[in-house]
């Protein structure tokens, strides 16, 4: 069974992702914040962390530069909803690039559905995500 660590300020959303990881047999334990997130990854050991990037208090690119370096080679799912608009005279920040360059495996834009979800753990966990119980059946 993959242990999964879901930090986002969001509940409807940890909720959301919780669902889905139940349903594909995962564990998920969810966090409120990148400081809570940090704590829960201390103690115990997990197949897969994703991150918000936008958060009061540590943000995701901090929480994912800190993850990265306690353990480089727990797959970061980053994610984020938020955009800027661009200006006339300067392009929008690409937080989920930086993110990427901070060391995450892989990307979500908020709002993602259950495809975009399963996707980004497929990707990060291969072969380590079981089946869902609909195709064991």
């Amino acid at each position: 069974m993959a242990r999964v660590l879901v930090i986002d300020d969001d509940k409807s959303v940890c909720a959301a992702i919780e669902a889905l990881l139940r349903h594909q047999d995962c564990i998920a334990i969810l966090a409120e914040s990148g400081s809570v997130g940090a704590r829960t990854f201390e103690d115990s050991q997990f197949d897969l962390v994703m991150v918000d990037i936008f958060m009061p208090g540590m943000d995701g690119l901090e929480t994912i530069k800190g993850f990265r370096e306690r353990a480089p080679t727990v797959p970061i799912v980053a994610m984020s909803g938020f955009r800027f608009r661009n200006s006339c005279t300067a392009p929008a920040p690409d937080f989920l690039g930086m993110a990427i360059q901070l060391g995450a495996t892989y990307c979500l834009q908020k709002p993602f559905g259950p495809q975009q979800l399963m996707a980004a753990i497929t990707t990060c966990l291969g072969e380590g995500l079981p089946k869902s119980r609909a195709a064991r059946a």
